[in-house]
């Protein structure tokens, strides 16, 4: 009779032991069923491949950097690192875009064009891609690219008016740019002289919008060079 209430308690002292050791090897598997940590990439190494980059970098701010506060306004001259267009008609999507306008002027005609209304505001810019991949301007009809603020608080985008044929010679004007390499650009807008002067805004690949303050007159160590380029 002893003998069956002792084993009676051992078998109900097992039970609590045994749920225990389930828990314990359930808490185990799920730890390993946790997904291993990516190792650490270096967004700015320009050996990494492009499949590499876009898994890993793309959509990421730079390393060591917080977000850009895109609010301020930049005077001419200052850069912006913006994220490429996510879908540009030149090939893949992404990349780095660093754009920095530097001069303005404003001519009564460009490349043999006429405004529409008084004058062509036009922008020298230098677009540089700075990552492992290629990249494009957003574009009008992705909803970004370039735009004129002007003082009345008109907004004028580079498709208005008579600025599809104004192509200085030498600025490029599209396309990817290729890794570690830059082009000068221009960008035109068909203005009223009231609308001389403003603020000059690119919406990046991530709709962001990058702002300059842009002079009512000619400004800028590349002036004198656009008026030259846009006289033929």
């Amino acid at each position: 009779m002893h003998i069956r209430h002792i084993a009676a308690f051992l078998l109900a002292a097992c039970l609590p032991l045994a749920a225990c050791g389930g828990t314990d090897k359930s808490s185990g598997k799920a730890a390993s069923d946790k997904p291993a940590v990516s190792k650490k990439v270096d967004c700015s190494d320009t050996s990494l491949s492009q499949a590499d980059w876009v898994k890993h970098c793309q959509g990421a701010p730079p390393q060591g950097e917080q977000s850009v506060d895109t609010s301020q306004d930049r005077p001419l001259g200052k850069a912006a690192e913006t994220i490429g267009s996510p879908s540009p008609v030149s090939g893949p999507g992404g990349g780095v875009l660093e754009v920095t306008p530097t001069s303005v002027v404003y001519v009564t005609k460009g490349t043999g064009q006429e405004p529409a209304r008084d004058v062509f505001g036009v922008v020298a810019y230098k677009a540089k891609s700075t990552k492992a991949v290629a990249a494009a301007e957003s574009a009008p009809i992705e909803g970004g690219g370039w735009k004129w603020v002007a003082s009345d608080g008109e907004a004028v985008d580079t498709l208005s008016g008579n600025t599809a044929t104004v192509t200085p010679d030498g600025y490029g004007g599209g396309g990817a740019i290729q890794p570690g390499t830059f082009e000068w650009r221009a960008v035109s807008f068909d203005l009223s002289k009231a609308q001389q002067g403003g603020t000059l805004i690119y919406i990046d690949g991530d709709g962001a919008a990058y702002r300059w303050t842009v002079p009512a007159k000619d400004a800028g160590p590349d002036a004198a060079k656009l008026r030259k380029a846009l006289t033929w």
